[in-house]
């Protein structure tokens, strides 16, 4: 498999998930050169096509643009989640302070050494995931287009600009990040399929990469479902507990999210003899509906549709996110208000 993906059929995606020279690679070494850039023009000059300045000055525009939104929404979504932490530890501390009064210790045991710890964490881990957002907001300034992409759809993207002839790719929401296809066009079959996960692994923990096939952990539509177990913990009851069926409710009319984008290229000559590079985008939605988008030699359009995907994957985990929390925080008040009428009933 080594040798394979070292033949001039893989190239040039053998030379960058397996050589020790890939750009990948040398920016772990040395982080204040470019060689996600440098590597493209190459590619491209070897695809008879050059990348305009131009081009990469409007990604880059488009890049900081999409960056500051992208970071500016999560943040709001950290400080929702911060609140809504919150709301669920006065909730504890209330149901704690009748326990107590009730010499009911064994709920006072659980909400001190689990649940109580576990919110804490929870917070913990929030506000240091809003500190990497900004100091990676920070990091990225003045940086190029390439460097604000993840791993996996910059190398998309080299098909998408042209610089990757005859390849095409697939991308998905995975349970370990983003997941390519990476094939060739012509139906060989010669490809391979890697995750976000796979590269970190490749590139910053310096493991070899595996050349088997991967475990397919594409995110389906019933993939989502992996909220169920959590609704059902939460509803014993069953389909007796109207909870349950309105928070079921409440995910299944969730706005459909971009599940996958397949990218394909067309070269063609325009009408005054110059070569252009066609992107075909076709998303496909957790309903099952379809759409296609071109976008004619312009890199930073392109940006603007991956990350609509991106944006349409994080906004869908939001919603159901937010619901699951909703019936959580319902049922620790139900909780709360019986305890409330039992200790009532005592003092009377």
């Amino acid at each position: 498999m080594a040798t394979y993906f070292a033949s001039p059929r893989m190239w040039p995606l053998g030379y960058i998930l397996g050589s020790p020279y890939s750009p990948l690679y040398l920016e772990q070494q040395f982080p204040d050169l470019n060689w996600r850039d440098r590597f493209e023009d190459l590619l491209a000059l070897e695809s008879g096509t050059m990348i305009s300045a131009r081009s990469r000055q409007n990604e880059a525009v488009t890049a900081a643009r999409i960056r500051n939104e992208s970071v500016h929404n999560d943040i709001s979504h950290i400080n929702q989640e911060l609140q809504r932490t919150q709301d669920y530890v006065s909730l504890l501390q209330a149901l704690r302070e009748i326990s107590a009064r009730a010499k009911d210790t064994a709920t006072v045991s659980q909400i001190d050494d689990e649940a109580l710890p576990f919110q804490k964490k929870l917070a913990e881990m929030t506000i240091a995931s809003g500190k990497t957002l900004i100091g990676r907001l920070q990091d990225l300034q003045d940086k190029p287009a390439s460097s604000y992409k993840k791993r996996v759809p910059w190398i998309t993207s080299l098909i998408s600009s042209g610089a990757m002839l005859g390849w095409e790719s697939a991308v998905y929401d995975s349970a370990d990040g983003w997941q390519a296809d990476v094939y060739k066009a012509d139906g060989s079959g010669d490809g391979q399929i890697f995750t976000e996960v796979d590269l970190a692994m490749i590139f910053e923990k310096d493991h070899l990469f595996d050349f088997k096939s991967p475990v397919w952990s594409t995110l389906t539509q019933g993939s989502y479902n992996d909220y169920y177990p959590q609704i059902e913990e939460l509803c014993p009851d069953g389909d007796g507990d109207p909870d349950r069926d309105h928070a079921y409710e409440i995910i299944d009319n969730v706005r459909p999210s971009i599940l996958s984008q397949l990218t394909t290229i067309q070269r063609k000559k325009s009408w005054n003899g110059k070569i252009e590079t066609r992107v075909v985008l076709k998303n496909r939605f957790t309903d099952g509906k379809e759409e296609e988008k071109i976008v004619v030699n312009d890199a930073s359009k392109v940006l603007e549709e991956v990350e609509r995907m991106h944006a349409s994957v994080k906004e869908r985990k939001h919603a159901i996110s937010l619901a699951i929390y909703e019936l959580s925080y319902r049922k620790q008040q139900e909780t709360l208000a019986i305890a409330k009428e039992m200790e009532y009933q005592a003092v009377d």
